[in-house]
């Protein structure tokens, strides 16, 4: 009798005896394709189980599926197509093995990360992305939409964010990344596109959680309306939306009430295209900004007013104050760990991406919402050899001072930077099939993971990709020669791996 190879590993599998025939209107594992099939499903609701838990049983007597709401029925017909997609066939029909399985995840908030603002992929690409989040039983979609490489929110309110801010001169980046080539880039999500992809991603229970980065990171923003920068005693600043990658100065002016209510006005058009209840505010690399502000005299008075030591802690007062402004339009604010400290108001949720403040980050897991997406386990534009799949496998929130049961870890995340990702195929490459990997760590308790276990299921989960026609990495395991010490994947086929032994890799 097999045992179906299931990713995420479910938290208690059994095999009973017996099996039954099923019909089948469609075989594809597309969580939308769903509501096409006619199963002889029994959904039985059972409210003493978890949000998202759910109980499949496969008896001869029929299939059920018990879970206290919607979620945890999804759940329970992802895992039930996942069954289907390896059983044999028999006269036409599907024989399918009687088991019972119970499951739930171990984490609230399992993302996946995608950043538009440095190349842009569209409606297509974005929902073809969470069909797949969804078939590995992920939540959360994070969407990074603006930078200083561009903006790609529709805006009414403030148009030049689009006809200036969503405009840059090259569609590569030059200077670490991807060299100038192709002409003006110029790309943004109108609302109504935006509606669309935050309701495709409902039916298929992933919340849509928008990143508008502040207060640096704000090339494109300024370059539309320079006169939210700070005032340098008078003298005007002129910003271009980047055509590089790196980290620049531009920078919001924290003591501009001016500013303040652009912040204000743009969320309250931004937010209402969003159900989600957290808003990613950003608030990284903002050093090189600090650097301005200092020589600004509206936000030196600000320090000097709010009695604040240091440009650190007056962007904790700043992001506080964005997040104030959030919260009337009933969002939650969430913030990089880089600019994290005691300034920030403790309803603001840190995402723990650089561990350069690794304590800090483990104190303030105490007093506020964190989430886990840490460089050197789930950054997927880094290539397989700085990051193969056992790495991302082998992630233990308790070896990096996680595991307190008073530490408010709510989920993980993996990160899509796209400095040198400007295709679906080379997006594809570093993420697949790495996602695997995360969404089994963030679903399937500790105890229930083993590396080698999961290679045996991950064999079916290749051959699903291949079916879907999918560009995934056929050098997940990192095993290959490698003389360059370039940290970032770039392209779709893997070459760059071996680009200073000028040897082909063998994909």
């Amino acid at each position: 009798m097999p045992e179906y190879r299931i990713i995420p590993k479910p938290e208690w599998y059994e095999e009973k005896e017996g099996s039954i025939e099923v019909s089948l209107a469609a075989e594809g594992l597309r969580p939308a394709e769903f509501a096409s099939d006619v199963y002889p499903i029994r959904l039985v609701t059972d409210q003493t189980l978890e949000p998202e838990a759910y109980v499949l049983t496969v008896s001869e007597n029929g299939i059920e599926i018990c879970a206290s709401g919607d979620a945890g029925a999804f759940y329970g017909m992802v895992t039930w197509r996942m069954i289907l997609m390896q059983v044999e066939k028999k006269d036409g029909r599907k024989v399918v093995h009687c088991l019972r399985i119970s499951d739930s995840p171990r984490y609230s908030y399992r993302g996946v990360s995608l950043d538009e603002s440095r190349h842009f992929f569209g409606v297509e690409t974005v929902k073809k992305l969470l069909d797949q989040m969804a078939s590995l039983k992920l939540n959360t979609f994070h969407w990074h939409l603006s930078d200083d490489q561009g903006f790609r929110v529709e805006s009414k309110l403030f148009p030049r964010l689009n006809s200036v801010g969503s405009r840059r001169a090259c569609a590569g980046l030059r200077g670490c990344s991807l060299e100038h080539r192709g002409g003006e880039y110029f790309h943004y999500y109108t609302q109504e596109e935006i509606r669309e992809i935050v309701a495709y991603a409902k039916a298929l229970h992933i919340r849509v959680i928008p990143e508008i980065d502040l207060p640096g990171h704000t090339s494109a923003i300024l370059a539309a309306y320079p006169e939210y920068a700070c005032d340098l005693n008078g003298i005007p600043r002129m910003f271009a939306t980047a055509s590089e990658s790196g980290i620049f100065d531009a920078i919001l002016c924290a003591g501009s009430d001016a500013a303040m209510e652009f912040v204000d006005r743009l969320f309250s058009e931004i937010c209402p295209l969003f159900e989600a209840e957290y808003f990613h505010i950003g608030g990284d690399e903002a050093l090189e900004g600090h650097k301005i502000w200092a020589q600004c005299p509206r936000c030196r008075a600000l320090q000097e007013e709010q009695g604040l030591h240091s440009r650190k802690e007056l962007q904790g007062f700043y992001m506080t104050r964005v997040g104030k402004l959030l919260k009337k339009y009933g969002k939650k604010a969430i913030v990089w760990n880089d600019c994290i400290n005691d300034s920030f108001s403790q309803d603001i949720a840190c995402q723990y991406w650089i561990a350069d403040n690794a304590g800090e980050v483990q104190r303030q897991s105490r007093m506020r919402d964190v989430i886990l997406s840490l460089t050197e386990y789930f950054y997927f534009d880094y290539k397989y050899e700085k990051l193969p799949l056992e790495k991302v496998y082998s992630f233990d929130e308790e070896k990096i001072g996680f595991g307190g049961e008073d530490q408010r870890v709510i989920g993980l995340e993996c990160e899509n930077w796209t400095e040198f990702t400007d295709t679906p195929e080379a997006l594809e490459f570093g993420l697949y099939p790495r996602i695997a990997a995360f969404a089994e760590v963030s679903w399937t308790r500790r105890g229930r993971r083993e590396y080698r276990d999961f290679q045996e299921r991950f064999a079916w989960y290749l051959s699903y990709l291949d079916s879907e026609g999918i560009n995934y990495s056929r050098i997940a395991d990192g095993s290959y020669r490698n003389t360059d010490s370039y940290v970032f994947h770039r392209g779709a086929d893997g070459e760059e791996f071996l680009q200073n032994e000028k040897l082909k890799l063998q994909c």
